[in-house]
C-alpha cells in the first residue's frame, strides 16, 4: 500500500476511490466564483444590464451605477474575476510546485481575507449609501465567504499537521 503525502491541510485520499477533499471544495467554489464574476464583468463590459429585478430595495442597476462599480477605471466586479483566477491558479500549482505546496494556503487565505472584507465594504456601501442591493454581488460575496471558510480549515489543518 502506497503511503500518500498530504500538503496544504488536505486529508489523503481513499484508495480505489474519488474524495472530496476541501482543496476541491476550494477548486469549485473558484469554478462558481469564475461564472458569477466573469458574467458581471461580461455585462459591464459590453454595457449590457444585469439579469435583475431593478425595483425598491434589490436593484442592480443602482448599484453598478455607482462611483463604486469601478475601480481605477477597471469594473469592481472585473477585479472579482482576477481575484478568483489568482485563486485558481494557487490551486492548481500546490501540490505541483514547490513554492505553491508550501505557502498556497497562505496565499489563497489572503486573498479571500481581502476579497471578504472588501465585500463587506462594498454591501454596507450598498445598504447605506446607495439603499439598494445586487443579488448578483451578494452572491460573489457569499462565494468569497465560503471560499474563504475552506480556505480557514485547510489552513488550520496544515498548522496541525506541522505541529504534529
Amino acid at each position: 500500500m502506497a503511503t500518500q503525502s498530504v500538503t496544504s491541510g488536505d486529508t489523503p485520499g481513499m484508495t480505489g476511490g474519488f474524495r472530496i477533499t476541501l482543496k476541491w471544495v476550494s477548486v469549485l467554489l473558484v469554478i462558481v466564483a469564475l461564472g458569477i464574476t466573469g458574467y458581471m464583468s461580461w455585462t459591464k463590459i459590453a454595457n449590457v444590464p444585469l439579469e435583475c429585478t431593478n425595483e425598491g430595495f434589490i436593484n442592480c442597476a443602482v448599484v453598478e451605477n455607482s462611483a463604486w462599480a469601478y475601480i481605477l477605471g477597471v469594473p469592481t466586479a472585473m477585479w472579482g474575476f482576477v481575484a478568483h483566477l489568482m485563486i485558481g491558479g494557487t490551486l492548481l500549482l500546490d501540490g505541483r510546485q514547490a513554492f505553491f505546496t508550501r505557502y498556497g494556503v497562505y496565499i489563497v487565505f489572503g486573498i479571500a481575507l481581502f476579497g471578504v472584507m472588501y465585500h463587506a465594504y462594498l454591501i454596507y456601501v450598498s445598504v447605506a449609501v446607495l439603499r439598494a442591493l445586487c443579488p448578483w454581488c451578494l452572491a460573489a460575496g457569499t462565494v468569497m465567504l465560503f471560499q474563504l471558510i475552506t480556505t480557514s480549515l485547510r489552513l488550520r489543518n496544515s498548522l496541525a499537521q506541522a505541529q504534529a
